[in-house]
């Protein structure tokens, strides 16, 4: 009878206070919110189901969902101290209108957010171009925005709706395509046998990177293309040829400045000229004529 006693004046007292109270229910839902977050860590610390990245990205998603979850939660349990929330229940319809109405952004945020999660368009880690302006490496996926650390240092913060289209650099396969625009002085075939060469140098110094054929085969190994262009910049004058190659993704930066370092190498050791430059003057039509040099 004294722990019921005891336990009715507590509750009594908490009656009173709404201080109290509200301070109580934030320690609960933060305790609540620490104790679910910690249970989801556990779960994929011992567990294999999911890669790295995937898991990485549904525990952003989980914080992100139990975050406002709780907010929500708290909120509700605020309004209901001064307002009968049965009463707004009662005309859910017409309050259902104005939220609508009110939060649409919001709302539309974290439809995009549960669509893009289950279409798997992108996952922690990756690295993407978004709206074709900003690149930069995903480095948490909430229900209503994403984050991307760009190479600068810099974080940005995008809601999802904002996102119109996704460039990743980390999905599939990604194709090396490097050109070099040489001068019209240089004959096709010596500097094609350079890019050869070239190419059988990439092979064999960069062959962990290629992507690979489940018999161990490179699926496209570097290779010269050849001429894909002609005169392809109006300033410079010269012909443009082409090397290409598939390499894993996660090397595919990294590979890139090698392959350009080597090609740049290459070309300074054969004397390969460059296009040479192309100035268009024009003076005045009563003084002067046209002049190119």
């Amino acid at each position: 009878m004294d722990i019921l006693n005891f336990t009715e004046r507590a509750f009594d007292y908490l009656k009173e206070f709404l201080l109290l109270r509200l301070f109580i229910i934030a320690l609960l839902l933060l305790a609540g919110y620490y104790i679910l977050n910690k249970m989801v860590e556990w779960f994929f610390r011992r567990s294999n189901f999911f890669e790295e990245e995937v898991e990485r990205t549904i525990q952003g998603v989980t914080r992100s969902a139990l975050r406002y979850g709780i907010s929500a939660l708290f909120l509700i349990y605020l309004i209901g101290q001064f307002i009968d929330i049965k009463g707004i229940l009662a005309g859910a319809g017409i309050v259902g209108v104005v939220i609508g109405f009110a939060a649409q952004q919001m709302l539309k945020d974290i439809l995009l957010g549960f669509v893009r999660f289950s279409d798997n368009e992108f996952r922690v880690g990756n690295f993407v171009t978004f709206n074709g302006t900003s690149s930069g490496t995903v480095e948490e996926i909430g229900i209503r925005f994403m984050q991307i650390r760009e190479w600068s240092g810099k974080l940005l913060t995008i809601p999802h709706s904002e996102i119109k289209t996704i460039q990743n650099f980390n999905k599939g396969r990604m194709r090396i395509i490097e050109r070099i625009t040489v001068s019209y002085q240089e004959k096709p075939d010596r500097v094609k046998r350079m890019l050869e060469e070239l190419c059988h140098t990439c092979n064999e110094k960069f062959a962990e990177s290629l992507l690979m054929l489940e018999d161990g085969t490179p699926e496209e190994d570097f290779r010269y293309l050849g001429i894909t262009d002609l005169n392809p910049n109006l300033k410079y004058v010269g012909y443009e040829l082409c090397i290409v190659g598939l390499v894993k993704p996660e090397d595919y930066f990294e590979t890139t400045r090698n392959v350009r370092f080597e090609m740049m190498s290459a070309l300074h050791e054969h004397q390969i000229q460059m296009p040479s430059s192309n100035l268009l003057v024009q003076t005045n039509p009563n003084h002067g004529s046209l002049m190119e040099s």
